[in-house]
């Protein structure tokens, strides 16, 4: 019996872990998986061993690890792997998959340019995008974020974007956001490039709340839109 396993990073805040169980159980129930299940890295339980566990139990011999993750960074590429390498050593009998996150897609360019039109962005304005991604060590990611952002600037014929990140050590949000406050933009959209509300989205509200200029406009997550769901359910269908 096939299964898969989702894997969310994990939040301190309830509702966005409730917010990835949502997601997860709504490409489960659109794909040809015969059991689904759902981990986090850190910060909420199951984690991915303890679903291995359940999997087994309920007669899985093939388990596809799939990273409800935007872009591949150190989680994808040491902490999920490791986590299941524990997984084959107790059960060498099961064949597991990891399959990559999801990555520069079409899909999620478009669900940006949405998230902007739903805050009535216009060319026409004096307007300046900060698209914002969580960040990393890992300079693949930061690559791949900037990437989105060219990818983005083509799709909107839009130059006026700059990129922002909320962890790690580049240009930091912080500093972005400062910069832009003493511009002489007339609307400033915060585009965070994240799958859900979590901490880190409360983080960036708090700050601009500090800020105090009716200039910053945030933009919603890319969230549980039904594109992305079947974004995932199509990557799940191709790869069991």
């Amino acid at each position: 019996m096939k299964t898969v396993i989702f894997v969310g990073h994990g939040s301190r805040r309830k509702k966005s872990n409730e917010q990835f169980t949502q997601f997860a159980n709504a490409v489960g129930n659109d794909c040809n998986a015969s059991l689904f299940r759902f981990a986090f890295l850190e910060l909420a339980a199951p984690s991915i061993l303890d679903e291995i566990k359940v999997c087994v139990e309920k007669g899985a011999n093939e388990i596809v690890v799939f990273p409800l993750l935007l872009l591949t960074a150190g989680h994808a590429k040491v902490d999920i792997p490791n986590e299941v390498s524990k997984g084959r050593e107790l059960f060498p009998e099961v064949t597991f998959r990891i399959e990559k996150p999801l990555g520069i897609q079409d899909v999620l360019i478009s669900i940006l340019e949405k998230r902007l039109n739903e805050k009535q962005f216009s060319k026409r304005d004096k307007s300046l995008i900060i698209l914002v991604g969580r960040g990393s060590n890992d300079q693949e990611a930061i690559n791949d974020c900037e990437k989105v952002g060219q990818l983005l600037r083509e799709k909107l014929r839009f130059s006026n974007l700059k990129t922002a990140y909320l962890v790690g050590g580049h240009t930091s949000f912080q500093d972005r956001v400062h910069e832009a406050k003493q511009s002489g933009y007339d609307r400033i959209y915060i585009l965070p490039y994240l799958l859900f509300n979590g901490l880190l989205l409360k983080d960036m509200e708090r700050f601009l709340s500090q800020v105090n200029d009716e200039r910053f406009i945030i933009c919603p997550t890319i969230g549980t839109d039904e594109t992305v769901i079947k974004l995932v359910s199509s990557l799940i269908n191709k790869c069991i």
